[in-house]
């Protein structure tokens, strides 16, 4: 299958390229701004484009099977920052995504995979289980703008113009590059310096290869999926379990204090895995801080 892709350069798009190319497909990506180097060394084309930018978009669903939209035009440093000027954050993000989905179907594509965020229950109703049906509550324009563009893939994929559906991730885990940007970097930093920790905070959480994984699935349904999202949550992954993984693959003499914390509201992922999705549980996880103790310990020995 031909493949675009937005959002490729990111840390989610990395993954995603990985995982798709491994699966047999063609991938045509954008980059923002020209790089001194192809931005990912394998075989990917690479068009400049950005979303929100109508003949960026025309041109990027050119001679393609399916999209997916994994990309953010970002208002601040963080991804969650919505800037100075939300119409412009709202017109390149949300009005740019209805551009996609719009010259995807004029194109002739079949396949819209939308990339949502948990952040469309940042409110979350105690009297109902936390699945697809729950109310879209978002408490930032982040999340507002995944909940809005989520209502229009409902619609190209229920009018039959797209085979469109949503896969909706909380946070995500999985080694960053550079490393130092992965989640829990520090901590595990600090527990491999031997140093007592604090440990209190976590999340519901997903492995970016999970994500594309699911994304990957999502490509091979049939008409079914049209308009439906998608729940991918692995579990709940408390700060303390990290740090305690992280001891004891290391041998360290911290001390871990605090408590596992524990999840309020459970996410509902039994439509995914009906599918056939499986997530990658506690051997992912500690694989992943396996990996990030090799990268904090190659750090710390300098140039080879």
């Amino acid at each position: 299958m031909r493949i675009a892709l937005t959002g490729a350069t990111g840390f989610l798009g990395r993954y995603l390229i990985r995982r798709l190319l491994n699966d047999g497909h063609t991938i045509t990506a954008w980059y923002r701004t020209p790089p001194a180097t192809e931005p990912e060394p394998h075989p990917t084309s690479w068009v400049q484009g950005e979303l929100g930018v109508l003949n960026h978009a025309e041109q990027l669903v050119e001679s393609v099977d399916a999209v997916v939209h994994a990309g953010l035009f970002r208002g601040g440093d963080s991804f969650m920052d919505s800037g100075d000027d939300p119409l412009e954050y709202w017109q390149r993000n949300a009005t740019g995504s209805l551009q996609l989905l719009d010259a995807a179907e004029r194109a002739g594509v079949k396949r819209f995979i939308f990339v949502s965020s948990g952040t469309v229950h940042d409110t979350v109703l105690p009297d109902r289980p936390l699945d697809e049906t729950h109310p879209l509550l978002p408490s930032t324009l982040y999340g507002a703008y995944k909940a809005s563009v989520e209502t229009l893939v409902h619609h190209y994929g229920a009018s039959g113009k797209l085979l469109a559906a949503t896969v909706r991730p909380p946070s995500i885990y999985g080694l960053a590059d550079p490393a130092q940007d992965s989640r829990w970097f520090d901590l595990v930093a600090q527990v491999c310096a031997g140093n007592d920790v604090q440990a209190n905070g976590g999340s519901k959480a997903v492995h970016a290869d999970d994500i594309a994984k699911a994304v990957s699935l999502l490509l091979d349904q049939d008409d079914a999926i049209a308009g439906q999202t998608y729940n991918c949550c692995d579990r709940m992954i408390s700060d303390f379990e990290v740090a305690t993984i992280a001891k004891r693959l290391t041998g360290s003499a911290s001390n871990i204090s605090g408590q596992a914390k524990t999840a309020k509201h459970e996410i509902v992922t039994e439509k995914l895995q009906a599918l056939g999705m499986r997530f990658g549980g506690t051997e992912l996880l500690e694989q992943t801080i396996a990996e990030l103790v090799a990268a904090i310990r190659q750090a710390a020995s300098g140039p080879v």
